[in-house]
């Protein structure tokens, strides 16, 4: 593993940030850590730069550890969400910052910066000041900033928190693209469910302090381990006793039981529905056009459920009375989370 944590604990007072956290990142990895406000995400992100240290624990780097190590001398890169551009240095000098406080000669610092400048898209905006870029630009000029020194190592806090929500889905593509591009091991910071799918290789879901689960964005999303992985994915809807809905195994222990939106099939009585037998009658009480889908808020059995319909689907009318036929849903036992599907369902299910 090329960055590796193990056991380290970190504590601000009674706020426990970091309670026996351990995990390790493979070389050229580009890793999302994903969690709430208070989850300890950040922490662990400035324990790994070394602007915070841990109370115990490892922390290692390319096999070294750097615990005692400035955060000068790791070698590593850091783009804050704020992007921290100096206001009155050029978009070349804000670049070149991290190669001149080294020394670099002129001429190697003149050919890694415009290299850099091409690599972003902002060839010809060199000579401009922070103050004339758009808030994207602004982010570019940040990221190349980071990359100037050539660290084997990028970190990034909520790199898109201050960007619009159109540039920031650019803004996505791009780092993607350029991580892959560069092979340099990256580590993002990031509450945003989408952006953490949509971007990283690997994502470590952080809660209270510890690390619920890592995996590929699929394994994670399709096989949560836990209630709290489970539930923080997506708008999910709970359910105190889902044996009230058709053809489900009965569990033991079981608390409660959790859906996704895409769990659900939500057709009208005019409608055919494959498993009929197995529906249950709901009731609409909200819609919502969500874009490229019309949200279904649809009270079953006294629960309410969140549901996605079609644009190209009949449009269903709030107080409709309609069948909700439920796939799959995760039961919750204590800590353990597990996948149940819908007994009814043939081998060649329509559902995926």
């Amino acid at each position: 593993m090329y960055v590796e944590l193990n056991h380290i604990q970190k504590r601000y007072g009674n706020y426990q940030a970091s309670d026996d956290v351990s995990f390790g990142i493979e070389k050229g990895k580009l890793i999302g850590l994903l969690g709430p406000s208070g989850s300890g995400k950040t922490t662990i992100l400035r324990m790994i730069a070394g602007l915070e240290h841990p109370d115990s624990g490892e922390i290692r780097i390319d096999g070294k550890v750097v615990n005692d190590i400035p955060a000068s001398k790791r070698g590593i890169g850091f783009v804050f969400q704020n992007y921290a551009l100096f206001r009155y240095m050029t978009v070349y000098d804000n670049i070149a910052f991290g190669l001149k406080i080294q020394k670099v000669d002129r001429k190697t610092i003149a050919s890694r910066v415009m290299e850099l400048v091409d690599l972003i898209g902002l060839r010809g905006l060199e000579r401009r000041y922070p103050s004339q870029l758009s808030g994207g630009q602004r982010q570019r000029v940040a990221f190349a900033r980071a990359l100037a020194p050539n660290p084997q190592l990028l970190l990034l806090d909520e790199p898109f928190a201050a960007i619009d929500a159109k540039v920031r889905q650019e803004l996505r593509s791009w780092l993607k693209e350029m991580i892959s591009k560069l092979g340099v091991t990256s580590i993002f910071v990031t509450h945003d469910q989408d952006e953490a799918i949509e971007v990283a290789d690997e994502i470590i879901i952080t809660n209270r302090g510890h690390i619920e689960q890592m995996g590929t964005p699929i394994e994670i999303y399709r096989h949560p381990q836990t209630a709290f992985t489970a539930s923080f994915f997506g708008q999910t809807s709970v359910l105190a006793d889902y044996q009230k809905y058709h053809t489900f195994q009965r569990m033991d222990g079981v608390e409660k039981a959790i859906v996704r939106p895409e769990f659900l099939k939500i057709t009208r009585k005019n409608e055919v529905q494959k498993y009929g037998s197995s529906a249950s009658k709901g009731v609409v009480e909200r819609t919502s056009f969500r874009g490229d889908w019309i949200e279904l808020a649809v009270r079953v059995h006294g629960d309410l459920l969140i549901a996605k319909r079609d644009l190209e689907e009949e449009p269903i009318t709030v107080g409709e009375t309609v069948d909700v036929f439920l796939y799959r849903l995760f039961v919750i036992a204590g800590e353990k989370c597990y996948l149940l599907e819908n007994q009814s369902l043939q081998d060649d299910s329509v559902f995926i």
